[in-house]
């Protein structure tokens, strides 16, 4: 069933710095209050967004997002829930610091996450890489997850073969653009000068100098077909119906190795379905969360 699937390296790892402003030009809304906090795991900073009341979400960002780009989901769900939206460690606010970045010790930042917060469980989401370690952590702590939502994941085993369609740590921002292309199916991808601002934000932010670190981690991470099927929460694998990077059959696929899990396509979407279709990737969210 994986036929369609055009194989990608590690090389996925080094996705670029995408400036959340740009993305979400077309969502912009009064935001609720949104506050910043940092968390000290191991030697390790963790950056984070916390925003609304009620039962907890934890949004996880891809490879080359950041918490920022979440604010529009977390804005819609800060009325019914408390939102965290993490900087994964080797993202944006977090430390780049270490040689191991592994789903594993993401999901261990995620879980002290839960522990200062004072929280015993949450629902989880996450997106593209951000949905592996979402997997990672579901199967690691299935009595710290209510509910689960995977969104165009990555970390199976495919992805490794073959090479990939682009270059994943772009040199330039004629690279970035091809990148770009892949990922993001609306407009925003041919915003005028996006490339080259995203391209800057790359190497400016320390994310570019870390890749091979990334690379090695995601190596060293545990796939996710033998990851699913440990997993015990209630669990929705949304998909953009038209992701050029992981072909959509990729969500009845994962689905079917969950117990009781569902899948859903949304429309005119691909990689990233909260940036090409936020609303009703927001409402897909809204109406699995209790």
């Amino acid at each position: 069933m994986l036929k369609p699937l055009r194989p990608l390296a590690v090389a996925l790892s080094a996705f670029a710095v995408l400036p959340a402003p740009a993305l979400h030009a077309e969502t912009q809304q009064e935001m609720p209050a949104m506050t910043t906090k940092t968390l000290v795991v191991a030697d390790k900073t963790l950056a984070y967004l916390e925003t609304g009341s009620g039962p907890a979400v934890v949004i996880i960002h891809g490879v080359g997002g950041h918490k920022e780009d979440w604010r529009g989901v977390a804005a819609a769900l800060a009325a019914t829930h408390t939102v965290y939206a993490i900087d994964m460690l080797g993202f944006g606010a977090s430390s780049k610091t270490g040689d191991d970045l592994s789903m594993t010790v993401q999901a261990a930042a995620v879980k002290a996450l839960l522990d200062a917060e004072g929280l015993t469980a949450a629902d989880i989401v996450g997106n593209s890489v951000g949905g592996w370690v979402a997997a990672t952590f579901a199967a690691t702590y299935p009595d710290s997850v209510h509910r689960l939502i995977l969104i165009d994941a990555a970390g199976f085993k495919a992805m490794f073969e073959g090479t990939p369609p682009v270059n994943f740590d772009p040199n330039d921002a004629a690279e970035m653009q091809a990148l770009i292309n892949i990922t993001i199916n609306s407009p925003v991808a041919q915003t005028p000068g996006l490339a080259h601002k995203a391209f800057a934000a790359y190497v400016s932010s320390g994310e570019k100098a870390i890749s091979a670190t990334w690379g090695k981690s995601l190596y060293i991470s545990t796939r996710l077909e033998d990851l699913l099927p440990k997993i015990k929460a209630p669990t929705l694998v949304l998909w953009g119906a038209d992701d050029k990077l992981f072909p959509s059959v990729l969500a009845g696929v994962f689905a079917g190795q969950i117990s009781g899990a569902t899948s859903q396509l949304i429309p005119n979407a691909g990689h990233f379905p909260q940036i090409d279709a936020p609303e009703a990737t927001t409402a897909a969210i809204a109406d699995f969360l209790p």
